[in-house]
């Protein structure tokens, strides 16, 4: 199963091994935030939530500001 599918912890989880993976890079990645919320209310989604959510993260490479969000469906297999 994908992250996705797993759930809020699974996502996370998967998402910040990527940005622990870009913190140890040269330049480094300062994370400054990474959050799953309802696309709704933007609203943290508690552990068992199932439905649409949305990851939002937030950092620094140097001076550059990056912010990136991605809609997810908790609790359903990708294909």
């Amino acid at each position: 199963a994908d992250a996705a599918g797993g759930g809020p912890d699974a996502v996370l989880h998967a998402a910040r091994a990527v940005l622990d993976a870009a913190g140890a890079a040269e330049p480094p990645l300062e994370l400054d935030y990474l959050v799953l919320v309802d696309p709704a209310t933007f609203t943290e989604v508690a552990a068992g939530h199932t439905g649409p959510a949305v990851l939002a993260v937030a950092g620094r490479v140097g001076a550059t500001h990056l912010i990136d969000n991605v809609p997810l469906e908790l609790g359903k297999e990708s294909r």
